[in-house]
């Protein structure tokens, strides 16, 4: 049972590395305001600047030279925007073919070209004066993140913001398949997964995406925000769609100040908490009665600016999530959303990503030092050793621009610690991929 658990763990960790990436640069704002995709976006999309922060913070309203129908408590754009935002991609681990296995099981250690790996249809921007809209409907999907293979809209967000003196604010229902940070989140730090540098391997690059808080949720987001700060609280339920079960009962707070820290740079300091305890709709982690915790906190910065005439983000983040009480964890009741093991699941970050031809080409590196909560000796396939197995990372990668809105990624990461050797695949024949990882992708928003 206990091998049983690590190989469903181990696929669960190669899932997280894997899963189909969540572009949230959209082109249907781009035709809203009138301007190229770099007035909001540092070095290339999904990564925000300044500016889109602003426009995000606004609530998608900002329009530009798009006509407008207006009226008495109207005003909308004269079309409705949308586009088409996708990934090609391939995938090559380096872990053994399972013994005995049928001619045709194949895995990522075979090598995985998806076409399409994602694609989904954005609709997004104003939908009146202090309204706006973002819904994404899932076209294909063959990832592994929380929403793959599911139809529809996979996340909607209804942003209402007012300007109350220097200060927007406002109220956000939402529904999103990548955690209630998704609800209203600017840094690129990888506390909500769209905003990441690198879309490819993102456990190594944000301890958000590490210790897993991209799980599906729906609520309602308290926002407030202008150039100086950003705040969010929310109420959530560890659920997508609003069913019947999924009451907000557990909380988000995220807190970030974007100012004035380093002379010369753009540069932010944040932190995230999780807490409470939620009803999963389709418990999918306590199948018992399907109630868990939702424990989890995290810190996290980034710098940007230009160094020797070059274009740099830098990104650090700290996360922990809570482990699940033994008793709790014994009776398969309570668990924690985001760490079903019995120790602390932690993780720190760094990443950064230099433009060497600035709005072309970037050359990104991530480095990773985690534990992953569960037992090194277990992991192995022995007795537990009550050691926190290590689960560390360093990421290579390159992107060149084929356009504004079309990019080719390369990403290679190679993983180390006590989740990874030949003790590990032994114990774990069929899920285990290797210890390192090739990722090519082709990136696009139409």
């Amino acid at each position: 049972m206990k091998i049983k658990k690590i190989a469903l763990s181990l696929a669960g960790m190669a899932a997280a590395v894997a899963f189909a990436p969540d572009a949230s640069a959209i082109p249907a704002f781009a035709r809203q305001v009138g301007m190229a995709c770099s007035a909001c976006h540092y070095q290339h999309f999904p990564v925000l600047n300044s500016f889109g922060r602003a426009f995000k913070a606004g609530g998608y309203t900002m329009i530009g030279a798009q006509e407008k129908i207006e009226g008495e408590g109207v005003s909308l754009p004269v079309v409705l925007n949308a586009a088409l935002v996708g990934y090609i991609g391939y995938q090559k681990t380096n872990g053994q073919t399972v013994p005995g296995a049928l001619p045709g099981t194949k895995t990522t250690n075979d090598g995985s070209l998806s076409i399409p790996q994602q694609v989904s249809l954005f609709l997004g921007g104003r939908a009146g004066e202090h309204v706006g809209f973002e819904a994404e409907i899932n076209m294909a999907n063959a990832g592994t993140i929380p929403t793959a293979g599911s139809a529809g809209i996979i996340r909607l967000k209804v942003p209402f913001v007012f300007d109350v003196g220097s200060v927007h604010a406002g109220i956000i229902p939402f529904s999103t398949g990548l955690g209630a940070a998704d609800s209203f989140e600017v840094l690129n730090t990888g506390a909500v997964a769209v905003h990441a540098f690198n879309q490819s391997d993102m456990p190594a690059v944000s301890a958000q995406q590490y210790i897993g808080t991209a799980t599906p949720a729906a609520g309602v987001a308290f926002i407030a925000s202008n150039d100086d700060f950003f705040a969010n609280f929310a109420k959530w339920g560890a659920n997508q769609g609003g069913g019947a079960s999924g009451a907000p009962t557990s909380n988000y707070l995220r807190g970030a100040w974007t100012t004035g820290l380093i002379p010369g740079f753009d540069s932010a300091i944040g932190f995230q908490s999780w807490s409470g305890t939620s009803a999963e709709d389709t418990p999918t982690v306590n199948l018992v009665n399907g109630i868990v915790d939702t424990k989890a906190w995290a810190i996290d910065a980034q710098t940007m600016g230009d160094v020797a005439g070059m274009p740099l983000l830098v990104t650090a983040s700290y996360a922990k999530a809570s482990a699940t009480n033994a008793t709790d964890l014994a009776a398969g009741t309570n668990v924690n959303l985001f760490n079903t093991n019995a120790m602390d699941k932690k993780s720190f970050n760094i990443g950064a990503e230099l433009g060497v031809i600035p709005n072309k080409a970037t050359v990104q590196l991530a480095f990773r030092h985690a534990s992953s909560g569960q037992d090194a000796g277990v992991v192995a396939g022995g007795a537990a050793t009550g050691s926190n197995a290590s689960d560390n990372a360093v990421m290579i990668g390159a992107t060149y621009a084929l356009a504004l809105n079309a990019r080719f990624e390369a990403t290679y990461s190679k993983y180390s610690g006590d989740m990874y050797g030949d003790a590990v695949q032994a114990a774990n024949p069929g899920t285990y991929l290797g210890d390192n990882m090739l990722m090519l992708d082709l990136a696009f928003g139409f």
